[in-house]
């Protein structure tokens, strides 16, 4: 029996190409290709560059045709010299909103360089951020279930939103308020915009006004409080290269949007590492080993190389698994990719989560082999770190993500450890795929218990 990746390809359709560059076919009425882009994203796109090449159209909601760049092509267009992602600002205003990521030129250059100081690995070290992530995951993990079994995805969450909660000095006892509106928000990065009511899109935008009065209130009390540890205080602190600094409101739309958003990221990238060590013994006990023999969880960059194991899993997780698939740019001026003209204005989509699968820089890619980043001389390379972008609108919240899961790598490790316990796959769990919804998670219904080692 066909897949529905494979059987869109035989649906009739008029028009097969758009300047000399080839329209993938069988999208559907009205909606286009985006039911088949929004699940199993990662392999729709590589199965589409099979058949139409490196550069394609596909087709969204109203017919609307958006490029595709695979490739070093794609990539290339993120570093913003022909490309802009201000059309995102229109596009997605109560998600994206007047963020770092809508922003281009010097508004973009002066906003990131008063925010970028605390999130590099010596001002999470320094603001006290790197240890408040180790104190929390250390309690996290150590309410993790021993008995029956459990959906790690669902822990990890409330693990990554708590460690966002306490470096942002966010109140614990309001945790299931804010789990609650975040989740409402996050609805906003669906591609369904309907403002209907009960429509994701109207629930975000309630989510949305919760969490900007929160923050607000937030960014008010820590005024008052300028020896607070923490990432809010030291953004507080921050300057731009004009000496300005942060407003509220560009403060409130970013804490949202980059707080919020990465701890999602960071979320599902733990609950994969968990699943994959639970499948496989053998990673399991080379992580054992080095957990237990260092004297606890890294809480600075020097405290990293102590953790060579866990932050290869980390990379290799991140690879297979990326929580982000793609992201997209607009044309500046007219381009010329893989030999095709470009017009200006056009839309751009860059699948960042397929570089991960490319056998020209990762020999046998489908296999977990996180031997592969042992032994380097040189620190990763732009394009093994491409699910955090490229260019100038690099992810911020980078540095953090790599400390929060190797701490959780090595906190998960060390706890079971002292109970004599290991992680495996529930009786009856299949091995999950990753699908998209809006990011890269392993289903909630995948289960994982803890058998003695």
């Amino acid at each position: 029996m066909e897949t529905a990746t494979n059987l869109l390809f035989r649906l009739p359709q008029k028009e097969t190409h758009r300047d000399g560059i080839p329209i993938l076919p069988g999208a559907l009425p009205l909606v286009g290709h985006t039911l088949f882009n929004i699940g199993d994203t990662l392999t729709f796109l590589r199965n589409a560059a099979k058949k139409a090449g490196p550069l394609f159209w596909t087709r969204g909601i109203g017919d609307r045709l958006t490029l595709v760049c695979m490739g070093e092509p794609g990539f290339e267009l993120l570093k913003n010299r022909v490309t802009s992602s201000e059309f995102i600002r229109e596009q997605s205003p109560d998600f994206v909103g007047d963020s770092l990521l809508s922003r281009d030129g010097v508004p973009h250059r002066n906003l990131r360089s008063a925010m970028s100081g605390p999130f590099t690995p010596r001002g999470l070290t320094s603001s006290g951020a790197a240890a408040i992530s180790a104190e929390v995951v250390e309690a996290c993990v150590a309410a993790l279930p021993t008995q029956g079994a459990f959906s790690l995805l669902s822990h990890t969450q409330r693990l990554a939103l708590d460690v966002i909660f306490r470096v942002m000095g966010i109140d614990r006892s309001e945790l299931g308020a804010w789990n609650e509106n975040y989740r409402e928000f996050i609805l906003g990065a669906l591609p369904f915009k309907m403002d209907l009511p009960f429509s994701p899109a109207r629930r975000a935008r309630k989510g949305r006004i919760w969490l900007d009065s929160r923050f607000t209130r937030l960014i008010t009390a820590a005024r008052g409080r300028p020896d607070m540890p923490g990432t809010l205080s030291a953004l507080l602190a921050a300057r731009d290269e004009e000496g300005k600094a942060l407003g509220d409101e560009d403060l409130v739309q970013n804490l949202r949007l980059l707080a919020l958003a990465g701890h999602e990221t960071s979320a599902s990238v733990m609950a994969w590492l968990g699943i994959v060590l639970a499948q496989r013994p053998d990673l399991w006990e080379k992580l054992r080993e080095e957990s237990v023999a260092a004297p606890g969880l890294p809480r600075s960059p020097e405290d990293l190389k102590r953790h060579p194991f866990a932050e290869a899993l980390f990379r290799e997780v991140l690879r297979l698994y990326p929580p982000v698939s793609l992201t997209a740019r607009q044309a500046t001026e007219d381009l010329e990719l893989y030999g095709k003209r470009v017009p200006k204005g056009t839309m751009i989509t860059i699948p960042i989560g397929t570089y991960g699968y490319d056998p020209a820089i990762y020999p046998e890619p489908e296999r977990f082999d996180p031997s592969r980043w042992l032994g380097r001389r040189s620190p990763p390379s732009t394009i093994d770190i491409a699910t955090f972008g490229g260019g100038p609108h690099f992810c911020l919240g980078y540095h953090l993500a790599w400390m929060e899961v190797v701490q959780f790598a090595t906190a998960f490790a060390r706890e079971m450890a002292r109970r004599g316990l290991r992680p495996q796959l529930a009786p009856g769990t299949a091995p999950p795929k990753l699908r998209y919804l809006p990011f890269g998670q392993p289903p909630k219904k995948t289960h994982i218990e803890m058998v003695r080692a």
